[in-house]
């Protein structure tokens, strides 16, 4: 709040301020305080004004004082809301008056007490005033944006700027500048949002315009049909965007580098062109239509719905890369499944669930092999949402949905003894057990002998925390690309100088075959046999020496690797993606001796799908051989709630398997702030609950 990027108001009251228009209101009214700077930082936190010694103090709570901003700001509020329930005409209008608000006297004495507060509010502190003000004095200005952050905007921190093209590298200080004048125009859509055709009665022509269009595509059905349009939400980094004008539509996928490669873009799939169909300035719920915005302004985009799904970014010139992608605020892990209750109907929940995976950034939308729908969602408030949007606007059908469907992880555990008597005692007879699997495959050509164990909890958190890393460096060695950029191989160093510390002596970091599933997850594949094979810290490009590229299972090397990340991706209790879980191969050995006649062939399928096959059930029966667990997942909770109700709240949580991790007093008053961790799977209807207890 001190550095004004806080405002506090009410928008049905129409007024709102930040700290420094009460620090200017009050300068020079408390004795022995001029200075607005101090009396500005002691109107937040722990602060209040000492009359004896004419100065701002800390300790208010502890010396059971008045926070400076109770004192000098919320007492003065609640002073003038308390006006409406004893409707005391002469205390509003001496106010009023003392605040430079004229308010006559039908105003003093309507029938809604509300009135008479809310014209004295809104005209000493006017909400767009404040509004506005915050907006040029805290808002970047688009024509300051850094040169590390124009880079960002147009390759990823695991990307090398320098490997683009000279047409591309020339596109930053043409973001940097912000300049209309530019001939090469650069737009990104952050998102696309539905509107009220109502939104658009002053602009008939371009209404029509897009019915036609949407009706041409053969989705005039479910949307223009039924009253709601969707517009692109977007801002103008560079050039001018003309009603008319042909833009390119970049794909998330498509890169400018190959233009190098293949000038030819038309079989391009990620590079669409389009024509702009309408610009709107956006005026709270109303749109103005404009013929064009120049740079550096926000609006919205008409026509883009059919070839925009959440976010684009458009441009004039192909050799523009598209944006960065913008960072979820949360990962969707509570889901159903969804169908329509006549099943006639399918093309319309079709088309329904398409328009609200473009309407919700949150939300996501898959189709699972079975042939089911299934939607993703954050929470149940926002699966309830999602579904009555479904049925009353975007499908207009009635649904079948599913039981909510949370997502476990299985994992593995050290050993623990459940005997209080002799603890050591089981321990060592565990370490006695032979927990490795050795398998073969059905023609007996191939052996091989596992053993899985846990992985520490740090770890674990390391390999999630880098997942975008491992993901993005293995892609780049599978399109066998020779130029990693920099700035990923440092991601990588790193990451192997931190698992080479904190992995336990048992699973050599140098040894690591692959991470899993995906390439990129938490388990890994570790290698202690005799195998050479190329290590996951090198390019992919480093050849390996003659000698171990005549090892007669260097063939065969992807279908041990495939039968992991199949294992990995589905366990053994009950097809969940396995987590911190380490794979040791201690022994891989292939007869070649053996025989292999065409009858074999025909019953067992070739090597490469048995040992895949071997390697996949191998997995499964090592994970088995050790304690096993399921993992859930735990939202996490912030609730307010009162000090004479906080033990009802405490045994909610606790009846849901909960945790509370803090509890803080709020300051001013007789309130807590509640923090806790409650399993998904027992959070349906919490909210419910909670306000039925407190």
């Amino acid at each position: 709040p001190q550095q004004g990027n806080v405002l506090f108001g009410s928008a049905l009251d129409g007024w709102a301020f930040d700290l420094a228009t009460f620090a200017r209101l009050y300068q020079g009214k408390l004795e022995g305080v001029n200075d607005s700077c101090a009396l500005l930082e002691g109107l937040w936190g722990d602060y209040f004004y000492s009359p004896r010694r004419k100065a701002i103090e800390s300790g208010a709570s502890e010396k059971g004082r008045k926070p400076l901003f109770v004192q000098l700001v919320l007492d003065n509020l609640w002073n003038i809301y308390g006006l409406v329930e004893a409707r005391d005409e002469t205390k509003l209008r001496s106010i009023s008056e003392r605040c430079g608000v004229v308010q006559n006297a039908r105003d003093l004495r309507h029938a809604d007490g509300r009135v008479p507060v809310r014209n004295l509010l809104s005209g000493w502190l006017p909400i767009e005033r404040s509004l506005l003000g915050a907006i040029c004095s805290v808002v970047p200005n688009p024509t300051g944006i850094s040169e590390a952050k124009a880079e960002r905007l147009l390759c990823s921190r695991l990307s090398d700027f320098a490997s683009y093209p000279g047409e591309t590298k020339e596109l930053k200080s043409d973001i940097m500048r912000c300049d209309p004048a530019s001939d090469r125009l650069i737009v990104f859509v952050s998102k696309m949002f539905p509107i009220e055709q109502g939104a658009m009665a002053g602009a008939k022509d371009t209404l029509e315009r897009l019915v036609k269009n949407l009706s041409l595509t053969g989705d005039g059905d479910a949307v223009a049909g039924e009253g709601e349009i969707f517009l692109a939400f977007a801002r103008v980094y560079s050039g001018t965007l003309r009603r008319g004008a042909r833009v390119f539509v970049l794909g998330p996928k498509y890169d400018p580098r190959t233009m190098a490669d293949d000038p030819d873009t038309s079989a391009n799939p990620h590079l669409v062109e389009v024509e702009i169909d309408s610009l709107f300035v956006l005026m709270g719920r109303q749109l103005e239509p404009v013929e064009s915005v120049p740079a550096g302004n926000i609006i919205g985009i008409g026509g883009l719905q059919n070839v925009v799904l959440k976010t684009a970014t458009l441009s004039s010139t192909r050799f523009c890369p598209p944006f960065v992608d913008l960072p979820l605020i949360a990962t969707p892990i509570l889901r159903v499944a969804v169908e329509p209750r006549d099943i006639q109907n399918m093309p319309r929940l079709v088309r329904g669930l398409k328009l609200l995976n473009q309407a919700d950034a949150c939300v996501e939308v898959r189709v699972q092999e079975s042939g089911e729908h299934v939607l993703l969602t954050l929470g149940e408030v926002h699966l309830e949402r999602c579904i009555k949007d479904l049925q009353e606007t975007y499908a207009r059908i009635e649904l079948n949905v599913s039981k909510p469907i949370v997502p476990f992880k299985e994992t593995i555990v050290p050993f623990v003894p459940t005997s209080e008597e002799n603890p050591e005692e089981e321990i060592a007879k565990d370490r006695e057990k032979d927990k490795t699997v050795t398998l073969q495959t059905p023609n007996r050509q191939c052996t091989m002998k596992l053993l899985a164990v846990p992985l520490p909890a740090e770890v674990v958190q390391l390999l999630n925390e880098n997942e975008n890393v491992l993901k993005a460096y293995f892609q780049h060695q599978d399109t066998k690309q020779s130029d990693c950029p920099q700035a990923l191989l440092d991601s990588i160093v790193e990451l192997r100088k931190k698992l080479e510390q904190i992995l336990p002596d048992s699973v050599p970091y140098d040894r690591i075959w692959s991470f899993g599933p995906k390439k990129c997850g938490t388990n890994l594949l570790v290698n202690r046999t005799d195998f050479v094979h190329s290590s996951v810290w090198h390019d992919a490009v480093v050849p390996l020496n003659e000698a171990d590229q005549k090892d007669p299972r260097m063939p065969y090397e992807s279908a041990f690797l495939n039968g992991f990340q199949m294992a990995s991706l589905a366990g053994p209790l009950c097809d969940e993606p396995m987590q911190g879980v380490c794979f040791i191969v201690e022994r891989w050995e292939l007869d070649m001796t053996i025989g292999v006649d065409v009858a074999t062939v025909a019953s067992h399928g070739p090597l490469s799908g048995q040992i895949m096959s071997a390697v996949k059930e191998g997995c499964k029966k090592a994970f088995q051989n050790q304690p096993q667990r399921l993992v859930h997942p735990m939202y996490s909770c912030n609730i307010t709630v009162n000090s004479d109700v906080l033990g009802k709240l405490y045994a909610v949580i606790g009846r849901r398997h909960g945790r509370i991790q803090s509890a803080d007093l709020i300051e001013g008053s007789g309130q807590f702030d509640v923090t806790a961790v409650i399993p998904v799977i027992e959070s349906f209807n919490f909210a419910t609950e909670i306000r039925k207890q407190t």
